[in-house]
């Protein structure tokens, strides 16, 4: 018996060599060297430089989801879109948490120089009072708020004065010397900590943007206060006010102290918010923000939608340009399409997943530039992205017609249809493979798979038991179970070399269904065998597994259809050698669009998608 032990330890000890852990979270970004390995340049080699930068980008967006940046998944909001519309929804949402104002704001470059004009102007011994003119839902006071956080702007902190709170505290006062005493104790306690010739205190004065006629004393009095006390402590003291007829009355009440008190050549800033041609970007960055890292795709909504609003806009008088109107016309737009895809979705007995495996040797380095990496939110995890397929379909005219936007954004993440892209290890398919090639009935001997000069397979793949448990270590087995995929950090030696073991095998396997027309194999019998794995690890779930079938309401057969109490999900396995980017985008988008044409037929879901 102990030597049976011993011999059982060694098994698995060869096992964890040769099939370690898979880790699909930790992603490397590949050197110009590596995009020459995927044979990149072969497609076109002047876009090595590009795709290395998109490459970079696509990875950090990834990693950006699941670090503090992004707002706590909130359960409550998960199939809701969420969009502030003031500064108050900011702060309510986000908390004491400001510093996270910097990857939410675009930077307004144009009032950011007029600020430092200002704040260059504030010499140790004095400082400036600014009025703040724009419209309400402007964004008057989200700029404020991040002048702390733009670099070259030598604000340390701003605070806030709510007037309307003043009386409430202190009726015995008017408010204006309630106010003055606020500034002055705002004031004390910054310099308390802070030398005067350094970056400066900017103290805000909000909800006291009208003045009626009757303030006027009262006003002229406090300008007359503000004016003595600023020429003692240089910090800057902006009045956002919404009405112009206000701003005139105040300046006139102050006229006085123009020379002293404010900046001569800016007296007041006409504030009229970031330009149009942001506000796509400041609504996408918004969504991603707020939803725990969602794109606007994932919420049906694409570039067009947010282009076609901002063409709008452009056309409608300055007063109406507004970014929280903007962002009002989105939800709308979200409210309105998604009532529609309701529709449809609540005619579908049981939602469609099409999950598509590569399991060449590089699959997981090129898979990554293509899925959502989530191990935290399982149900996202491996989902399609919208933007790296997208230039695949700009460069293809057939393509481009069959890919509208609004239909790519439904196939990639929707309840009727919902995409997934992933790696299969080379090394736990040809396990599998081998292993069940007897219930397959795969045309292929044992003898042959061991032969060096054609499969090369090793002699210690062949066992169900270590195949079964090769497979438990794999994303689409981990995906299928509802486990997390690996975080730790890979043993990239031990990966190579499974992987390389099982190169040679993979490559005989794809000639074999590359020559199936001459009556060779065909892939039919593999994708059994990997059926029947899958079968075997997850007997103790409720699945159904059937090999090449039809869907049970499209007339489509997928390689495995794996259906669940919830879902049918078809998995697509791609055999193809070709490692290349494009090659991955084109197998996928081909199979995709057959799946769509389906859903189309069946549901009846109009072509041209015009909600």
């Amino acid at each position: 018996m102990p030597k049976k032990k011993k011999t059982e330890d060694s098994k698995y000890q060869q096992l964890e060599m040769e099939f370690p852990v898979l880790d699909s979270k930790n992603i490397k970004i590949p050197n110009k060297d590596v995009l020459q390995k995927l044979n990149i340049e072969e497609e076109n080699p002047s876009t090595t430089d590009t795709l290395q930068s998109y490459f970079t980008n696509t990875t950090q967006s990834t990693q950006d989801r699941t670090n503090d940046d992004l707002l706590e998944s909130n359960p409550e909001k998960s199939d809701n879109l969420f969009l502030p519309f003031s500064y108050e929804d900011i702060i309510d949402e986000i908390g004491e948490k400001k510093s996270r104002l910097p990857d939410l704001i675009v930077p307004v470059t144009k009032f950011e120089k007029e600020i430092v004009k200002v704040l260059s102007n504030i010499i140790n011994s004095s400082g400036k009072l600014l009025f703040l003119y724009g419209a309400s839902g402007v964004g008057k006071s989200t700029f404020i708020s991040s002048l702390q956080f733009q670099p070259g702007i030598p604000v340390k902190e701003i605070v806030s004065i709510k007037a309307n709170e003043l009386l409430e505290e202190n009726k015995s006062i008017s408010k204006f010397d309630e106010l003055i005493q606020q500034i002055q104790n705002k004031a004390n306690t910054f310099f308390a900590e802070n030398t005067k010739n350094g970056e400066k205190l900017c103290i805000v004065i909000e909800h006291l943007e009208r003045l009626k006629e009757k303030d006027k004393d009262e006003a002229i009095s406090f300008f007359t206060d503000l004016n003595g006390w600023l020429r003692k402590y240089p910090i800057l003291i902006i009045w956002p006010v919404t009405v112009y007829k206000d701003l005139e009355n105040m300046q006139n009440w102050a006229k006085n102290y123009s020379s002293t008190m404010f900046y001569r050549k800016i007296p007041f800033i006409n504030f009229t918010g970031p330009p149009i041609e942001e506000y796509p970007n400041i609504a996408k960055k918004t969504i991603m923000f707020f939803n725990q890292g969602k794109s606007c795709h994932e919420f049906q909504l694409n570039d067009n939608d947010f282009e076609t609003l901002r063409k709008e806009y452009e056309n409608k008088p300055p007063e109406k340009q507004l970014i929280r109107e903007y962002l009002l016309d989105v939800k709308e737009i979200w409210n309105d399409r998604t009532k529609y895809i309701e529709k449809i979705e609540n005619s579908i007995p049981k939602p469609t997943e099409v999950w598509f495996i590569f399991a060449y040797p590089e699959a997981e380095g090129v898979v990554a530039r293509f899925a959502k990496q989530m191990p935290e939110n399982i149900n996202e995890m491996w989902n399609a992205e919208y933007n790296p397929l997208q230039p695949y379909i700009n460069e293809h005219t057939q393509r481009s017609a069959d890919w509208p936007a609004k239909r790519l954004t439904l196939a990639l993440n929707s309840r009727m249809l919902t995409t997934k892209i992933m790696y299969l290890p080379t090394n736990a398919l040809i396990s599998c493979i081998v292993a069940y090639a007897n219930d397959a009935k795969i045309k292929i001997s044992r003898e042959d798979f061991k032969d060096e000069n054609k499969y090369k397979v090793p002699d210690h793949w062949f066992g169900k038991q270590l195949a079964n448990d090769t497979l438990k270590r794999t994303p689409l087995y981990l995906q299928l179970s509802g486990g997390k995929t690996p975080t730790g950090k890979r043993k990239s030696g031990t990966v190579e070399k499974a992987l390389n073991n099982a190169r040679k095998a993979f490559e005989k396997i794809n000639e074999d269904i590359s020559a199936s027309k001459s009556g060779k194999i065909g892939d039919k019998p593999f994708n059994k065998a990997i059926c029947l794995a899958l079968e075997s690890t997850l007997s103790e779930l409720n699945f159904q597994f059937r090999c090449e079938q039809y869907h049970p309401h499209l007339r489509m057969k997928p390689d495995i259809t794996v259906e669940t109490p919830n879902k049918i999900i078809c998995l697509e396995f791609c055999y193809t050698i070709d490692n290349t980017p494009g090659n991955l985008a084109d197998y996928v988008l081909s199979k995709l669009n057959k799946y769509m044409k389906q859903l189309e037929q069946v549901y009846r879901i109009p072509e041209d998608l015009n909600w």
